[in-house]
């Protein structure tokens, strides 16, 4: 009766707001507060009422979303999704505390997690899709969010089964059309048919043209085509624009492990156009174009009627594998399939046939990145948009400096100011060179007792104090010591000092240079450990009453669970095994941290 009560204030409220003419901002938590009526952080809608704020917010509201795990339903209905909204912003990653949109900060990549985990532990009775969109236009804002967990493992159709286990954009048909605008997002672990992130379906004289800034599309599958991102414009027009977006480690069953770009048939349209982007250690497991695909032939013969053409400026396309032709890219069809790319860093070796660059190549090159470790990409931490994510690339790095800064988004995909020293770089992230010193190395090496940390610097135009922070999990930090500069504009300067009182196993470190002006330069984080990692199974995440955590040997073991601000939230000891009982957390994620050594990322829904 409580929960009827709620609903009939809220709906009342809510009605009452839109009457009143003004934009609102509308406040959703995990588990509400107050008057339940999302008028205040105070009063917030409680996390099941997400998509009915959606729904009945006014034209211009902001609907501010905190950390936390949000599912489409509340039962095991796998066809339910959340769905966006004209004229509304779908904003994540709030703490719970802010009052503008300034002030929110992603500590670990986005806090807020849409999720399609609605049944019982594994992918079979997940949602179909997380986000399901329909006659959009480019009012409707989704921002921060981390979408999960999808799984459209239905038979394909061109209607929209199958398509799109993170996000869907139904374009379809003549009078069809979806152009949102998705933010600040980050697509992992979901599966589909064709496109296991993202779907934008523009068949059949459909329309969907939607924007992508700053998203990151990581370890998603598909069971047949694209495990990133998939653009339908057979017959119709899908042409998505991504600026300063990520495609790391998805795969596809067969062809495409990224993106399948499509505009086959007559009258079909297919252009994406990426701006900074970047494809790395994506695979077609069983076929062809290991990052992706330009395709415009028809559908219902060989034939290639259609027009597709994938444009990239200052990206970098390295790594990718295919176990057929095109290890980068493939190109399918006829001359009116194309990749084209200008300012962007792109392996060649074995790109052959057809399925190389097409049109003017100027600003291209081919070269070692130079990222600061390829091979994992959200860095040690676990967490994106931190300052050691794998695809940052060294200040020598070729693809520094590089770009055209025609046409680039503002800010990198952290935030950070674009064209940093005159010209923009290559791929996501701005390079952020110094502009008052240069910082030959960074070390950290542990001796008994404490940790030597030294680094040596030259040319310190400007330069103010060098501040040395130490962390327990690489997320929250805390200041060691600050240091002047030596105030020597040229020659080689060494410096070091020693951390006393480390954390017991792995200590992390990091540098911040900061000038007169007050321009602050982060080096790269090192760290120390102690001992050796930890062998240790986790199941299942993401969890919901139970986790279970298995040693392979017995002995004792602390075990601690934090929140993202670093607080311990659950502490305990244990031997071989523990069944550890998190039904009493509030959903949204956690680090789980072992013997103060290792951390791993859980989610709680």
């Amino acid at each position: 009766m409580k929960s009827i009560v709620q609903f009939f204030i809220l709906s009342v409220l809510i009605f009452c707001f839109q009457k009143s003419g003004f934009a609102a901002t509308r406040y959703v938590t995990v588990t509400g507060a107050g008057s339940f009526d999302g008028t205040s952080w105070g009063n917030a809608a409680q996390g099941t009422a997400l998509q009915f704020i959606i729904n009945t917010a006014a034209p211009g509201d902001e609907v501010w979303v905190a950390c936390g795990t949000y599912f489409p339903t509340n039962d095991n209905n796998r066809s339910i999704s959340f769905s966006m909204r004209n004229n509304i912003s779908v904003i994540g990653g709030f703490l719970g505390t802010e009052t503008t949109l300034e002030e929110r900060q992603f500590i670990c990549g986005p806090c807020s997690v849409l999720s399609g985990e609605i049944g019982s532990a594994g992918i079979a009775d997940n949602s179909y899709t997380v986000v399901w969109n329909n006659e959009l236009n480019n009012t409707a804002i989704l921002d921060g969010f981390e979408i999960r967990d999808g799984n459209d493992d239905r038979t394909p159709t061109s209607a929209g089964n199958g398509l799109g286990g993170g996000l869907y954009n139904h374009g379809f048909g003549f009078t069809g059309f979806c152009h949102p605008v998705v933010r600040n997002c980050y697509f992992t672990n979901n599966r589909a048919s064709w496109g296991a992130g993202a779907f934008n379906n523009g068949y059949d004289g459909g329309n969907a043209q939607p924007t992508y800034i700053n998203c990151i599309f990581y370890q998603n599958h598909a069971y047949i085509e694209a495990g990133g991102m998939d653009s339908y414009g057979v017959g119709g027009t899908a042409s998505p624009t991504l600026y300063n977006c990520i495609f790391d480690s998805n795969t596809s069953a067969t062809n495409v492990g990224a993106m399948y770009a499509w505009g086959g048939n007559a009258g079909g349209n297919c252009h994406p156009f990426l701006i900074n982007c970047i494809f790395t250690n994506n695979t077609a497991l069983n076929g062809y174009g290991g990052a992706f695909i330009a395709d415009n032939q028809n559908d219902f013969n060989g034939s290639a009627s259609g027009s597709c053409t994938v444009t990239l400026q200052n990206c970098i396309v390295r790594n990718n594998t295919a176990t057929g032709t095109g290890p980068q890219f493939y190109v399918r069809g006829n001359a009116n399939a194309q990749v084209l790319a200008t300012y962007s860093n792109i392996s060649l070796t074995g790109q052959n046939g057809m399925h190389v660059l097409s049109g003017s190549t100027i600003g291209n090159i081919d070269g070692d990145p130079l990222f600061l470790n390829i091979t994992n990409a959200p860095g040690d931490d676990l967490c994106w948009l931190t300052p050691d994510d794998g695809l940052r690339m060294e200040n020598a790095s070729p693809s520094v400096n590089s770009g055209s800064n025609t046409g680039v988004h503002a800010e990198d995909i952290t935030g950070e100011s674009r064209i940093n020293a005159g010209t923009v770089d290559m791929g996501p992230y701005e390079n952020q060179a110094p502009l008052s010193a240069e910082l030959l190395s960074f070390e950290a090496l542990a001796m008994e007792n404490t940790v030597k940390i030294s680094w040596s610097t030259a040319t310190e135009i400007n330069l103010e104090t060098y501040t040395l922070q130490k962390s327990l999990n690489g997320i929250s930090w805390q200041v060691l010591e600050t240091l002047p500069s030596a105030g020597v504009p040229s020659g080689i300067k060494n410096y070091s000092t020693l951390d006393m009182t480390p954390f017991p196993g792995r200590t992390y470190y990091r540098l911040i240079l900061q000038d007169t002006d007050g321009f602050l330069k982060y080096s790269n984080v090192k760290s120390v450990l102690s001992q050796e990692k930890i062998q240790v199974k986790i199941f299942p995440n993401p969890v919901a009453e139970n986790l279970n955590i298995t040693f392979p040997e017995n002995t004792n073991h602390i075990i601690e669970i934090l929140d993202l601000l670093g607080n311990t939230v659950i502490h305990t000891i244990s031997e071989s095994e523990i069944n550890m009982d998190t039904s009493t957390l509030p959903a949204g994620i956690y680090l789980l941290r072992i013997d103060q050594i290792q951390v791993n990322k859980i989610i709680k829904k």
